[in-house]
């Protein structure tokens, strides 16, 4: 049936084929399936492919670019192109369910278009494991150089009474603000473990010291009394 219909697309004479399901007809190269006189209104380039269903849902494949242009559906359930605009999925009882942007980012759950990020997701994430790759900031072993500068606690214990947050932390308003990003929050929490590391260590070695004084100290109490 398909063949008869494809011979008669070349001359672009406007004709019809009624069915008792509804129209099959072409008009200037216009091929429809399941159509009437109403949705042939539909405003589509001549020399496409149409196809509706009772609900009105449509899509149509332009000759020209040979390439599917449109699937317009109600928002409740479907897929849809706005013209010129991103790819868009909605489910029934849902809502909108993804966007595929037209700068080539994508917005799951949410509207939201991430400027300057590729993935948007209005929700959670669950997922087996998440790799993450800075590109510029260096991962602080740093803080095990010898010429690193650690600061000492009074130093530390000032910045929090002055500013309420560790030094190069972010506050809890600008969190609030801003969120934080994972691979950078895991750097700079990286940093501060190091930091307490060597903290622990050379109060360790303080206490190694105060433990031979307080022996040594205590041989030589224990000596005067025996020579008393």
């Amino acid at each position: 049936m398909f063949g008869v219909f494809f011979s008669f697309l070349g001359y672009g004479q406007n004709w019809g084929l009624n069915t008792s399901q509804g129209a099959v007809y072409t008009t200037t190269q216009r091929l429809l399936i399941g159509a009437n006189q109403s949705n042939s209104t539909l405003n589509s380039n001549d020399g496409s492919i149409e196809l509706f269903s009772p609900s009105y849902s449509a899509f149509f494949m332009n000759a020209a670019d040979k390439h599917l242009v449109y699937w317009l559906s109600q928002e409740d359930s479907g897929m849809r192109i706005d013209d010129h605009g991103p790819f868009k999925i909605y489910k029934d009882g849902v809502g909108f369910v993804m966007n595929f942007n037209n700068d080539g980012s994508i917005s799951v759950g949410t509207a939201l278009a991430p400027s300057g990020y590729k993935l948007a997701v209005g929700g959670k994430i669950i997922a087996e494991e998440l790799k993450v790759q800075l590109q510029s900031a260096p991962w602080p072993d740093y803080v095990f150089a010898n010429d690193y500068s650690l600061p000492t606690l009074q130093e530390v214990e000032l910045h929090i009474q002055e500013n309420g947050h560790l030094a190069n932390m972010p506050s809890a308003c600008e969190v609030q603000e801003n969120g934080i990003e994972v691979g950078e929050m895991n750097r700079l929490l990286l940093e501060k473990v190091e930091q307490l590391t060597l903290y622990t260590i050379n109060q360790q070695k303080q206490l190694d010291n105060q433990t031979k004084e307080i022996e040594t100290l205590k041989a030589l109490v224990k000596e005067l009394v025996e020579n008393k």
